[in-house]
């Protein structure tokens, strides 16, 4: 009995093929009903609008060719264009930035690195309005004297739009560079000065060895310029440069709406990003890039000298002014000018009139307060599910057996940066009016849930690639040393991941929260009746030409989202042990 036990076979593995746990399942599952199956539906109505009673056709290309024709054509290639060259200047000036702010001895690193958040946090339609209250003719610029009238028009155009674009990129691009910065030892520079190199060829040896970050950042700089939509939505319509983003909403928003040239349009948008992540792909496979090791040293400073020094310091102060500064001057300088924008024979005035406008409105029931309080409470629960969510997805991204799994996870995430905001918004739209999800699922068409849950799906493919970098620096053998010991799997978590962690899940509530206040696209399609979020309330504003009132109103908001992100750094300053936040700030202080 003994003798044929110990020759009994071990049982066959199971296949890795088939091996699939509760946990993908679930993941999958949530990933299904928030980003695929909407994005599938309005994705369909490119070739079936039968399927959507959008049509009589069941099967047809027609509207392909409809959607290369005209503006929406003009507004393809004209996206296309502007990301790839968005993306190439944003990279470029982050890997200046990153290497100035993190390699050399400028003043006030720590300034810089806050103002390049608060550069993030800032959405793109703000910016754009803040530009132009500066720029327009008889603007905020005319307070003291300048005219702008020479550039005005250069402005609201190609230049302008790549403008905006390129310092709402930029951030993104920053922080991926930054991360393959420190970890990039001073070794390498000095062989390179060693054997001889000056240091433009110094630099064209380092740069090759962090390709995989500039390489991710041009991806996500490029997605990311494609889905925008607030440039598009402002600068772009009003310049008369069509962007893909606006002509797809022009599409579903005019009457009769062409659902099917919009999905087109859709299409187009999402394939684009794939070029990006296959280059990516190809560059890795055929080179390693691996340099960190136990013998890596820490990152080096350039000494600078003190001449040298200041010009440096003059040089980001500048990139500050002119992509952070300048917009923030033009909304509050332009909130207290007197018929902004409107020609005058006389000195320009300032009034507090439009400040009093925001809670007595000139517009029927289109006060600020209900609508503020509305978008932080909704801005209070996106950001808390989808920093849960992304928080799980890294985790899961940056396993070391993830297997086919976390490898098509990595590639939909990317890929679903670049979905628009337009493109979710229609898509919940069309699948949650269903009959059969309303009949026999649940019933959230045109509720205030269903626009959180479209809020969640814009911000969790962004969130969970902001957090994987450092959720990947965790050693496991943490937790494994915790539950040896006896800890809980909760314990275990507290106490050796969410120490490491903390910052960026606090830096990543903030950017969903201030994101969800400022959301344009989704909050247009999918607010409830009644239920207007403050975006869509101070575009009303500036729709009606009321430019001085919805300018107050952005400022008042952008006030209070900086509050928010002031008083929630302050609480965990307060709360938090000191261990904590001296744990990972290398890692976050940009």
């Amino acid at each position: 009995m003994t003798t044929a036990l110990s020759a009994a076979p071990a049982p066959a593995p199971i296949p890795a093929r088939r091996r699939l746990s509760l946990g993908t399942v679930t993941l999958w599952t949530i990933l299904a009903l928030l980003i695929i199956v909407p994005v599938l539906c309005f994705l369909l109505l490119a070739t079936s609008p039968r399927l959507f009673q959008q049509g009589p056709e069941s099967f047809t290309l027609k509207y392909i060719g409809q959607a290369f024709r005209g503006a929406t054509g003009r507004g393809i290639v004209n996206s296309l264009w502007v990301s790839t060259l968005v993306s190439l200047l944003a990279v470029g000036l982050a890997t200046t930035m990153a290497w100035l702010i993190h390699r050399t001895n400028v003043y006030g690193r720590r300034i810089w690195a806050v103002l390049m958040w608060l550069l993030l946090l800032i959405p793109t339609w703000m910016m754009t309005l803040g530009w132009g209250d500066l720029l327009q003719p008889y603007g905020a610029a005319a307070i003291w004297g300048i005219n702008t009238k020479w550039i005005y028009g250069e402005f609201f155009g190609p230049l302008g739009i790549v403008i905006v674009l390129t310092t709402a990129a930029l951030p993104f691009a920053y922080f991926v560079v930054s991360a393959g910065l420190q970890g990039l030892g001073s070794e390498f520079e000095d062989a390179a000065r060693i054997h001889g190199a000056n240091r433009w060829m110094t630099i064209r040896t380092v740069l090759p060895i962090i390709a995989p970050a500039l390489l991710s950042a041009i991806a996500i700089s490029f997605a990311e310029t494609m889905s925008d939509f607030g440039v598009a939505f402002t600068l772009g319509y009003h310049s008369h440069f069509p962007l893909a983003t606006y002509t797809l909403f022009s599409a579903i928003s005019n009457f009769p709406a062409n659902f099917s040239v919009a999905a087109v349009i859709a299409f187009v948008l999402i394939i684009s990003t794939v070029p990006p992540i296959l280059l990516q792909s190809r560059v890795m496979r055929r080179r390693s890039f691996a340099v960190l090791s136990g013998r890596t040293r820490v990152p080096r400073r350039r000494e600078f000298r003190p001449g040298a020094r200041i010009l440096a310091t003059g040089g980001v102060a500048f990139f500050f002014f002119v992509a952070l500064g300048v917009p923030l001057l033009g909304s509050v300088a332009g909130s207290f000018v007197k018929n902004l924008g409107i020609y005058s024979t006389g000195a320009v005035k300032l009034t507090t009139t439009y400040y009093q406008q925001v809670f007595n409105p000139s517009i029927a029931d289109k006060s600020l307060g209900a609508p503020l309080l509305l978008s932080n409470q909704m801005g209070l629960v996106v950001a808390t599910v989808t920093g849960v969510l992304a928080l799980t997805l890294a985790r899961r991204l940056v396993a070391n057996a993830g297997g086919w799994s976390q490898r098509v996870t990595d590639v939909f995430l990317l890929g679903s940066v670049a979905v628009p905001g337009v493109v979710l918004g229609v898509g919940y739209i069309f699948f949650y009016n269903l009959s059969f999800i309303t009949n026999n699922v649940v019933n959230l068409y045109k509720t205030l849930p269903l626009l959180m849950l479209a809020l969640v799906a814009s911000s969790l493919p962004g969130q969970t690639r902001f957090m994987a970098g450092p959720v990947s620096q965790i050693q496991p053998s943490l937790s494994e040393a915790a539950r040896v010991h006896g800890a809980s799997r909760f314990r275990t978590w507290r106490t050796t991941n969410l120490p490491l962690v903390s910052r960026v899940l606090l830096w990543g509530w903030l950017l969903t929260f201030t994101k969800t206040i400022a959301e344009l696209a989704i909050a247009q399609i999918l607010y409830p009746p009644s239920q207007e979020p403050a975006s869509v309330t101070i575009q009303a504003y500036l729709g009606n030409f009321e430019l001085g009132t919805g300018t107050a109103m952005t400022v008042i908001t952008l006030a209070e989202m900086l509050g928010v992100i002031l008083v929630a750094l302050g609480l965990y300053r307060i709360l938090t042990p000191k261990g904590w936040r001296r744990i990972g700030w290398s890692g976050l202080q940009s």
